[in-house]
């Protein structure tokens, strides 16, 4: 039996495309009814806590990488919980969890998500069937202070994988600063109906970093870099199936990104 790990990084820090960071499914559909004046899946606000990671598990890596996709010049994983509190009228908000591993498609980077865990069956339906990701129930968490954040997986009962960031005194630094650059506008990839989709959601041109958009629209995005212990139990996910087994016992080696993001863009996925 695999046991259950801590680790504790300090950031380097982290970048992500505007829209591409919430590349986060729910449900596609667009039909609008007198109930509604927008479509289902409109989100109006989230935030949650999203780290990135190297790791040197690469046998795993590779296995859990469908085989369209190549192994990228580093491993990389990307792990958040996101909280969907405030949707459309017709949509019932959500939490959800995800674990995404960098990877290269016709020779380009892009993140391919290997598990996403949600606290709504509709969501769930919705995202498996509409956007191809792999989503599955379970019961995630998301609980913050002034400068400190915890989100949490649990599945059958058991805690699978927990993060938690502390953001007091933190500045962003120059180091910092060039991990947003060189992960901005990253493309998430899926499986659907046997070839390779890309969701998109929202509609910026991804040309910017998140922390450039936090620092010019603060009053709509917030953005708060930190130190983030993460903890992980491949046993406790591997009694809910091998693969996740598999997918949790992933070991970080060292921390590149930490950070709360707090989002008031009325944002949805392109139909």
């Amino acid at each position: 039996m695999i046991s259950g790990y801590r680790t504790f990084f300090r950031p380097c820090t982290v970048l992500f495309s505007v829209l591409l960071l919430f590349v986060v499914a729910g449900g596609c559909s667009s039909t609008l009814t007198q109930e509604q004046s927008e479509p289902r899946y409109t989100y109006h606000e989230f935030d949650g806590i999203v780290v990135f990671y190297k790791t040197r598990d690469v046998a795993i890596y590779r296995e859990l990488l469908p085989t369209v996709f190549e192994m990228p010049d580093e491993p990389l994983v990307r792990a958040f919980v996101i909280d969907y509190y405030k949707m459309d009228k017709a949509t019932e908000p959500y939490r959800e969890a995800a674990v995404y591993l960098l990877a290269k498609y016709d020779g380009k980077p892009s993140w391919h998500c290997v598990t996403m865990p949600v606290t709504s069956d509709d969501a769930r339906i919705g995202g498996i069937y509409y956007l191809g990701y792999p989503k599955i129930m379970g019961d995630v968490t998301l609980q913050r202070s002034r400068s400190a954040y915890t989100g949490q997986l649990n599945l059958q009962g058991k805690a699978v994988m927990t993060i938690t960031l502390e953001a007091k005194g933190h500045m962003v630094t120059s180091e910092e600063r060039q991990w947003f650059e060189k992960l901005k506008a990253i493309p998430s990839l899926n499986i659907l109906n046997g070839k390779v989709y890309e969701p998109r959601f929202g509609s910026g041109s991804g040309e910017r970093t998140l922390l450039e958009i936090a620092e010019t629209y603060p009053d709509k995005f917030q953005l708060k870099v930190g130190t983030a212990r993460l903890f992980m139990d491949p046993a406790a996910a591997g009694g809910h199936s091998e693969r996740l087994g598999r997918i949790f016992s992933i070991k970080p080696t060292e921390m590149v990104l930490a950070y709360y993001f707090k989002n008031k863009f009325v944002s949805g996925f392109q139909r």
